[in-house]
């Protein structure tokens, strides 16, 4: 199914905050009893294949491309992750420090209001918040 998607992303890194907008067009789908998002992210002339996999209590996010992206979200504890870049594989911690996901997927819309660390070598890299919106 078809969705419109709007996405803000609002980083913190070594002191520095930057936001992102994004407005997409993507697919809404429901696969094995699973819920799925999928969309083209387009930034700086380049595009990224992402996923969500949407769940009550917990959220996936995959991004590929240079930087592939493999996060597990969930409130009741960290999660471990492996962040590919052109330079390598570094291991992180994520931390979930807010997470509400709402769909309803006979009308085809919802939302996805995040917050989360990634740390690394047990050094905090940056705090990350998503708010997402997504209809058809």
């Amino acid at each position: 199914m078809p969705v419109h998607i709007q996405l803000t992303t609002t980083m913190e890194q070594d002191g520095q905050r930057d936001q992102y907008h994004f407005d997409e067009q993507g697919q809404f789908v429901e696969l094995n009893g699973k819920y799925y998002l999928r969309y083209q992210e387009h930034q700086d002339g380049t595009t990224t294949p992402v996923q969500f996999r949407l769940g009550t209590d917990q959220l996936h996010l995959r991004r590929s491309g240079i930087r592939e992206t493999d996060f597990e979200f969930q409130l009741s504890a960290p999660t471990k992750t492996r962040y590919r870049t052109e330079y390598g594989i570094i291991e992180m911690l994520v931390t979930t420090n807010r997470l509400a996901v709402e769909f309803d997927p006979q009308d085809v819309n919802g939302s996805i209001d995040l917050e989360y660390q990634l740390t690394a070598n047990e050094q905090l890299i940056g705090t990350y918040q998503v708010q997402l919106q997504f209809a058809a």
